[in-house]
């Protein structure tokens, strides 16, 4: 029983092997993804990463990115995205504003795509970690680090356009406790269509 259960886990750590040596992406160095999407923030700072659909903000949803391959795993993004909370609504501690309030970031991501570790054979799918630095605005201004990760759903055999679903967490350098800036903590989602520059 020994020996027939070592002889399954060698032949299965060969498949595995040799599963991940036939790995293929086509997506190659140097190339570029642009994206253009929508985006949402989540209001509630550091209470929730989702929370109610009544504290996500909307008002002005746009996102757009672009992201090249330095190697066969990890790319670089720099991205910016727009939004906004109107008068009213919950924003983290500081509670509703008076006024409109628009947000702005720009953000650089690390991303390492680890996908093809967990799926070697399912190339319409890719899931990636990611880190980097963000500079975002909501009346005052603020930096960020940044950590999240998302999902790439590919919509031809040879990835040149995609979905991208992402979530990032923000973590502002100048946080408040109190809740007495906007320019806070918050959390952000990006629904993206992507496509490559051959």
């Amino acid at each position: 029983m020994k020996n027939t259960t070592l002889l399954l886990l060698i032949m299965f750590g060969f498949g595995i092997a040799n599963s991940f040596g036939q790995s293929t992406r086509s997506i190659d160095k140097d190339e570029w993804l642009i994206g253009v999407g929508f985006n949402t923030i989540n209001s509630q700072g550091t209470k929730s990463p989702f929370g109610d659909i009544s504290d996500w903000a909307f008002r002005y949803p746009l996102a757009v990115s672009a992201e090249t391959y330095w190697s066969r795993l990890f790319s670089v993004e720099l991205a910016a995205s727009l939004n906004g909370y109107k008068a009213g609504d919950a924003i983290d501690a500081v509670g509703p504003s008076d006024d409109n309030l628009t947000y702005f970031a720009i953000d650089t991501h690390l991303k390492y795509y680890f996908g093809e570790k967990i799926f070697p054979r399912t190339e319409w799918l890719d899931f990636y970690a990611l880190a980097g630095l963000g500079f975002f605005t909501v009346e005052d201004g603020n930096l960020s680090g940044n950590i999240g990760g998302g999902a790439m759903f590919w919509l031809d055999k040879k990835q040149s356009k995609g979905i991208k679903l992402q979530g990032v967490a923000k973590l502002a350098f100048n946080h408040s406790n109190s809740g007495s800036t906007y320019a806070n903590n918050h959390f952000q989602y990006n629904l993206m269509f992507v496509f490559r520059l051959y």
